[in-house]
């Protein structure tokens, strides 16, 4: 079934307009999710007839005085209101907000010539998964018998959505989905000239060869919540994170000067044990790498093989590093930070350093969780078969440290 285009929320389209506007779904952590809040309302809304067949929707975010209500909606056969709230991620306070809104609700009484106030009012929670705390909430609750937790999840393999008791195909594109990035989807260079110029600025020096892989890279970067792209006004950086102020958290980074690209990620960096133990007690402490390629390589490829992994001042590596990077290696790897990181590590020693050659698995679990999951005793072995010297696996930590981050 097509899409429902017809809104009746004011907020987003205006009153009585037709959207053109679809969901933001992305790929990542191996797993589908939508981009925000407001993408699981808008997906739900376009979609509700399917995966709620017994409901009429009267009003997505709906006002009644100071609160907003995300989906405002009666039973098709006995007109009793049901209240959707939608959480993007868990949420352990969700039961008491329903409460909240179901008081406000009765006592206003919006709709009343399409609603029957005299049934109880129904409420639903939708969301990827409910904290224990929302389960023992629930069965403290008066209203126990009128309040649903309905959770919902993704088929990768068959693009399909799981929720309400229903499995619902995805039919919208999926951003940092490898079969979904076509090389067609790049614009040319004069259309990003009068767009984005500063964009256009930093690829005019990126060859006709790589500037795809960069555009699919870059769609990568921008699928992960609260990225913004921030280019400085020269056109030769680029920058990955949540704002361009002091203190902002950052993803990746790309600086272009002539022909010389420099690639760097954000990436967890080694603790000792005083720093788990007696500083944050967290295992995922991101810090600037840069990522160093050979000539031969294409820099934004995610099956791109990279030699080495450095440390990296706000410049990166000089050019005279770079003239012979087996001999700076040699000089690097035997400089270490505060943190007993090497300043050069290879890209296949930098899964042995940060894990402390092997024995420390306290960031790859806390990262990996699904690994865990799946196979909570052998989990650990398997993962270092991976081939960790591939861009893709370092854009895949990247990413993972970002949203274990945020």
């Amino acid at each position: 079934m097509a899409p429902r285009r017809k809104s009746i929320t004011p907020k987003y389209f205006g009153q009585g307009a037709t959207s053109e506007k679809t969901p933001r779904i992305i790929y990542t952590v191996n797993n589908f999710r939508f981009q925000s809040e407001e993408d699981l309302e808008i997906y739900i809304e376009n979609h509700f007839d399917e995966l709620f067949p017994d409901l009429d929707l009267i009003q997505r975010q709906f006002r009644l005085k100071t609160q907003r209500y995300d989906l405002l909606c009666r039973n098709k056969h006995n007109h009793q209101a049901v209240l959707l709230e939608l959480k993007n991620d868990e949420d352990r306070d969700i039961v008491w907000q329903l409460v909240r809104y179901r008081k406000l609700i009765f006592d206003q009484q919006p709709f009343s010539e399409k609603i029957d106030y005299s049934l109880p009012i129904e409420l639903i929670a939708i969301a990827p998964s409910f904290h224990e705390d929302s389960l023992t909430d629930k069965e403290a609750c008066k209203f126990e018998s009128n309040i649903k937790l309905l959770t919902f999840s993704f088929t990768v393999s068959e693009r399909i959505i799981h929720l309400s008791g229903r499995n619902h195909c995805i039919p919208y594109s999926i951003a940092g989905l490898s079969t979904e990035t076509l090389s067609n989807s790049v614009p040319k260079w004069s259309e990003m000239r009068e767009t984005v110029p500063n964009l256009a600025a930093l690829t005019y020096n990126i060859s006709e060869e790589y500037r795809v892989d960069f555009w699919n890279l870059r769609k990568l970067f921008l699928a992960q919540p609260k990225v913004k792209e921030i280019v400085n006004s020269l056109g030769t950086r680029v920058f990955y994170a949540t704002s361009d102020r002091k203190g902002s958290k950052n993803l990746a980074e790309i600086c272009i000067s002539g022909k010389q690209i420099s690639f760097f990620l954000h990436l967890p960096s080694k603790h000792t044990c005083m720093s788990f133990n007696y500083s944050t007690g967290n295992p995922v402490q991101p810090k600037r790498f840069e990522i160093i390629f050979s000539e031969s390589e294409d820099v934004f490829k995610l099956q791109s093989a990279i030699p080495y992994v450095a440390l990296s001042s706000t410049r990166g590596i000089s050019l005279k590093e770079r003239e012979n990077l087996s001999a700076s290696f040699e000089k690097n790897s035997l400089i270490h930070g505060r943190d007993c990181m090497p300043k050069w590590c290879r890209g296949k020693g930098y899964f042995a350093q940060l894990s402390f050659a092997y024995n420390n698995q306290s960031v790859f679990e806390a990262l990996y969780p699904e690994l865990v999951s799946q196979n909570p005793q052998g989990w650990w072995q398997e993962f270092q078969t991976q081939e960790t010297d591939k861009l893709g696996w370092f854009i895949d930590l990247a990413i993972r440290a970002w949203r274990y981050k945020i």
